[in-house]
């Protein structure tokens, strides 16, 4: 049982230490590629995250070790039917989902929080307009 903890404490530092390297590169003014695309392999096991544009917006999709997991075409947690704005709001997204995957035996859920942090919404709990 000590194992399998010290086990899951270190495959959630590597898979923070590959999300905060990722974001490393972000606000250089460099234009996103059409579709964006993080992975990491943990414990053998390959986490993929990948956005895609849909309608006016984007949305993301996770894989793990080749199958499709999770399907986001919306955002979760608000009311309505809203597209994430920004691919990076997609992508970022997808790698929190990822990282709640590998800290929970649970269906990874996010909350508004989760989004606030993002910056995807507001305090108020109101979707933030990007332009």
């Amino acid at each position: 049982m000590k194992v399998e903890r010290i086990v899951r404490v270190w495959i959630l530092l590597a898979v923070m230490a590959a999300f905060m390297l990722t974001a490393c590169g972000a606000g250089e003014g460099k234009s996103a590629p059409e579709n964006m695309k993080f992975d990491t392999t943990v414990s053998n096991t390959v986490f993929l995250v990948e956005t895609q544009p849909i309608d006016s917006g984007y949305g993301y999709s996770i894989s793990v070790d080749g199958k499709k997991f999770i399907s986001q075409t919306i955002i979760p947690v608000i009311e309505g039917n809203h597209h994430f704005q920004t691919e990076e709001d997609a992508l970022n997204t997808g790698k929190v989902v990822v990282k709640k995957m590998l800290s929970s035996r649970d269906l990874p859920s996010l909350t508004k929080e989760d989004l606030m942090m993002l910056g995807i919404l507001s305090q108020d709990g109101s979707l933030i307009i990007k332009k």
